[in-house]
C-alpha cells in the first residue's frame, strides 16, 4: 500500500502531523511560518529569491513566463492558479521535473458555475500535463483542520478531474515522496 502526502497546507498548529496521520497521510508540508515549506508568490522572475533553509519551495504566479523562469531555479513545485493551458510552461516544467500543485481548496472556495469552470480548466490543464509528461501533485490547500481532506478524497477529485486512478494515487504518493526526499 502506498504512503500518502499532503504537500500544501496553509496553516500550522500543535498536533497537526498526528492529525494528518489519522487521516491517512505519512507526511505533510505546511506553508506557514512554523511549517516546513516556503511559498514564494511571484509577479515577475525577479521576485524569486531563494533562501535555502531546508524547506520545500513552492513558487506561485499568475504569469506563465515567471513560472518558466522559476523552472530553472532550485525549487520544488509550481502553482499556476489560473490553470490556462500554456504549452511552453508545461514543457518547461516537464523538462525540469518541477510538478504543479493542484490544490483542492481552490475548487471548494467556489460555487456553481464558477466551480464548474475552474474544474474544467484544471481538467484541460492536467490533460496537457499528461500529454507533455509534466507531473502534478494533488493537495488539499487546507487553511485549517476542517478543510483538510483524506487521501481517498484527493484521489476521487483527481479522478473527477480526468486522472486515472493510478495517476491520482501517484500524485499524492510517489511524486510528493520524491519532493520530500530531495
Amino acid at each position: 500500500m502506498p504512503e500518502y502526502y499532503d504537500l500544501d497546507l496553509q496553516f500550522w498548529e500543535a498536533g497537526l502531523e498526528s492529525y494528518a496521520n489519522s487521516l491517512g497521510f505519512r507526511g505533510i508540508c505546511s506553508f506557514s511560518p512554523e511549517g516546513n515549506g516556503l511559498e514564494i508568490k511571484a509577479r515577475r522572475a525577479e521576485d524569486i529569491r531563494l533562501r535555502n533553509e531546508g524547506k520545500i519551495i513552492l513558487v506561485s504566479s499568475d504569469d506563465p513566463e515567471t513560472l518558466k523562469k522559476a523552472c530553472k531555479k532550485d525549487i520544488d513545485m509550481l502553482l499556476f492558479p489560473r490553470f490556462v493551458p500554456d504549452v511552453g510552461l508545461v514543457r518547461a516544467a516537464a523538462e525540469s521535473k518541477k510538478p504543479f500543485d493542484i490544490p483542492l481548496l481552490l475548487i471548494l472556495e467556489r460555487r456553481g458555475a464558477e466551480r464548474a469552470f475552474l474544474m474544467s480548466k484544471m481538467s484541460i490543464f492536467l490533460k496537457l500535463c499528461n500529454k507533455y509528461g509534466a507531473d502534478a501533485v494533488l493537495t488539499s490547500g487546507a487553511s485549517g483542520r476542517l478543510s483538510m481532506k483524506s487521501p481517498g478524497e484527493l484521489i476521487s477529485v483527481g479522478e473527477a478531474l480526468g486522472l486515472s486512478h493510478d495517476q491520482a494515487v501517484k500524485s499524492i504518493s510517489m511524486i510528493p515522496e520524491y519532493i520530500l526526499k530531495r
